[in-house]
C-alpha cells in the first residue's frame, strides 16, 4: 500500500482487504459499497484481486458499484433497482431524487446510480433499504411518484456521449483541459492545481502529466471525457485526437 495515499484511501483499502478475508473465512460472498469511481479504481490499482472478486452496480455502464469477494454470479450482489414513475409534465433531476433519499437519513454508500428519464427514474439501492424507501417516499419534491422494483435484466441503458475531435500541440494534461473547456492555458493550469481535474478517477495536480488513449478525464463543472483515439498528426504537426464527452 502506498504511503502517499490519503487516510481515507488507506481506510478504504483496509476495508477491501477485510472484505476479501472475511469472504474466504466464511466461504460465502461479502460486499463493500456502493463505491464511487475513484474508490473502485483505488481497489483495482492497489489490491491483487482473484477471479471471484467483482464490481457491479446493476448495469454494465454503472458509475457507482459494489465490490464483492467470493462472488459466483452477478445475482449474488445485494442490490435492487427501484423504478420511480411520475407524470411526464414534471421535470425531475438527479439532485431531486438524491436529496429525497438523503432526507430519509440513509447513508450515501447505500445508493448507487440514479438514471432519470422523461417520466420515470431508475435508482439502484442496497437490498436491505429497498422496503424502507418504498414505505417512506410518496413524493420527490412536490411530485407524486409510484415506486416498484425493476428487474435488472430489463434495464438496457448505455451512457450517452458526444464525439469530439480537435488538434492539440501535445498530450499534456493542461493542453487537453484547455481544449476541452475552451480555456486559456493559464486558466486550465489553475483548474488542475486547484484539485478540479482527475485522470482515471484520481485527482492530478501535475499540469504536465502526459495522457494516453482510454484515459478518463473528469473536470469539475465541465464533465467527464474519455481520450478515445489518437488520430495521428495534422499537416502542421499537431496531434489529432478523438474524445468522448459524456452527457
Amino acid at each position: 500500500m502506498s504511503f502517499s495515499l490519503s487516510a481515507e484511501d488507506k481506510l478504504l483499502l483496509s476495508k477491501a482487504d477485510d472484505t476479501i478475508e472475511l469472504s474466504q473465512r466464511r466461504f460465502k460472498p461479502v460486499f463493500l459499497g456502493f463505491l464511487n469511481e475513484h474508490e473502485a479504481q483505488l481497489i483495482k490499482d492497489n489490491i491483487h484481486l482473484s477471479d471471484d472478486c467483482m464490481f457491479f452496480g446493476g448495469y454494465s455502464d454503472a458509475q457507482r458499484v459494489i465490490f464483492g469477494s467470493n462472488v459466483t454470479s452477478l445475482s449474488d450482489f445485494p442490490l435492487v433497482a427501484l423504478k420511480f414513475a411520475y407524470k411526464k409534465e414534471f421535470k425531475l433531476t438527479h439532485r431531486d431524487f438524491l436529496g429525497s433519499l438523503m432526507a430519509l437519513g440513509i447513508e450515501r454508500s447505500t445508493v448507487g446510480d440514479i438514471l432519470v428519464f422523461d417520466d420515470e427514474a431508475i435508482v439502484f439501492v442496497k437490498s436491505d433499504i429497498s422496503d424502507y424507501i418504498k414505505q417512506q417516499i410518496q413524493k420527490i419534491g412536490r411530485v407524486g411518484v409510484k415506486i416498484s422494483e425493476q428487474q435488472l435484466s430489463d434495464i438496457d441503458y448505455e451512457s450517452k456521449f458526444d464525439d469530439l475531435s480537435f488538434t492539440v500541440s501535445s498530450l499534456r494534461l493542461d493542453v487537453f483541459v484547455s481544449a476541452l473547456c475552451s480555456l486559456s492555458r493559464e486558466k486550465s493550469q489553475k483548474l488542475i492545481l486547484s484539485d478540479s481535474v482527475s485522470v482515471n478517477h484520481s485527482i492530478v495536480n501535475s499540469v504536465s502529466k502526459m495522457l494516453s488513449v482510454n484515459d478518463v478525464i473528469t473536470i469539475k463543472k465541465y464533465g467527464k471525457f474519455v481520450f478515445a483515439e489518437d488520430l495521428g498528426f495534422s499537416k502542421k504537426g499537431k496531434y489529432r485526437v478523438s474524445v468522448k464527452h459524456f452527457r
